[in-house]
């Protein structure tokens, strides 16, 4: 006789727990918000809901700096999209078996999705403002649809989240993350955040990137990441 499933709100305050370690530690077990995962892809609608409390917090940190009805909107967008997906059973998220673990991949696919509709903000607001940001290469509705063919970009995501939580300044941590994550270049990286509320000037951002490549290279676990 097969065990009993264990109940949603046990996984829910373990997949929290896994979460903080990796956080504080960089530990990338994620065995309880796997199976959380694996329920909301069935249609579980309890495990649907915990999934979405769970990807809130998430989906705020990738969007630090801004004004916060901006992030509001922006999240609600990414979390409408991710229901959206999980309940869709014609083209539905699709949980693979690991590599990458299931949540690990959820949480590239959670980047990814955030990052198309920030872009789509990015070039809204700089039609607005009359600058052009047309190298930007993600397309408006861009999603991964299978989360395992994309296990190459995914990894990098994570591991460029994790680059930018090891950045103490959180304004050194913008800039670096507008600067690589964004592509653009150091006069529109002053732009964008200046229209962000910050006030700094094309050689701060020089210095402030040379500062944050210092700091990560002396870490021994930025070197971690890169190892095969």
């Amino acid at each position: 006789m097969a065990p009993d499933p264990t109940p949603l709100e046990t996984l829910c305050a373990l997949c929290e727990q896994q979460l903080q370690r990796f956080q504080l530690r960089g530990e990338r077990d994620t065995t309880s918000c796997d199976e959380i995962l694996r329920r909301a892809a069935t249609h579980d609608e309890a495990a649907l809901t915990s999934l979405v409390q769970i990807s809130e917090p998430l989906v705020r940190r990738s969007y630090r700096g801004r004004h916060r009805s901006l992030i509001d909107e922006w999240t609600q967008e990414v979390l409408l999209h991710i229901v959206i997906k999980l309940q869709n059973r014609v083209s539905p998220y699709v949980v693979n078996p690991p590599p990458p673990p299931p949540f690990v991949a959820y949480r590239g696919y959670l980047k990814i999705t955030g990052r198309n509709l920030a872009y789509d903000q990015f070039r809204a607001e700089a039609r607005s403002h009359e600058v052009s940001l047309d190298h930007l290469q993600a397309k408006a509705g861009d999603v991964v649809a299978n989360p395992r063919s994309e296990v190459a970009e995914l990894e990098t995501l994570m591991r460029f989240e994790r680059l930018l939580e090891l950045i103490r300044k959180p304004l050194d941590r913008e800039i670096f993350r507008v600067r690589f994550a964004l592509g653009l270049a150091p006069d529109e990286t002053v732009e964008t955040l200046t229209r962000q509320g910050f006030v700094l000037t094309k050689d701060e951002v020089f210095r402030s990137v040379e500062r944050s490549i210092r700091a990560l290279s002396a870490l021994p676990e930025v070197l971690a990441l890169f190892e095969d």
